[in-house]
């Protein structure tokens, strides 16, 4: 393999992963954000699950209402976080089109130079 063949197939290989970094960075960044999120979350519903099991039922209605609403908050909680992933998919969805969109005409611009 010649020295030009080399450094072509460095520059390709650099170019494909700046173009892989640029896409995908954001969206892995945002994801291992809210899987942080997630696992902190599901680790504190635990407590607040195991809090309200140890509510007497002879206790007062306040701490019986309180104890209610927390494991209602965590179900929102929960519903807000997964409602997060699916906008996320649906955005890296709607990137990938664009891009594939840009690289169809990038291609298509090409063979209609060729033709003339």
């Amino acid at each position: 393999m010649s020295y030009k063949n080399i450094l072509a197939t460095i520059r390709y290989w650099d170019n494909m992963t700046a173009k892989w970094l640029m896409r995908h960075f954001y969206f892995m960044f945002f994801q291992i954000i809210l899987v942080a999120i997630f696992l902190v979350w599901f680790v504190n519903m635990f407590n607040v699950i195991d809090s309200s099991y140890h509510v007497p039922e002879t206790g007062t209605p306040t701490e019986r209402i309180l104890a209610a609403q927390s494991v209602n908050m965590t179900i929102v909680v929960l519903l807000i976080l997964l409602n997060s992933f699916w906008l996320l998919f649906i955005f890296s969805g709607i990137q990938r089109i664009g891009n594939l969109l840009k690289d169809i005409t990038y291609h298509l611009s090409r063979l209609r130079v060729r033709e003339k």
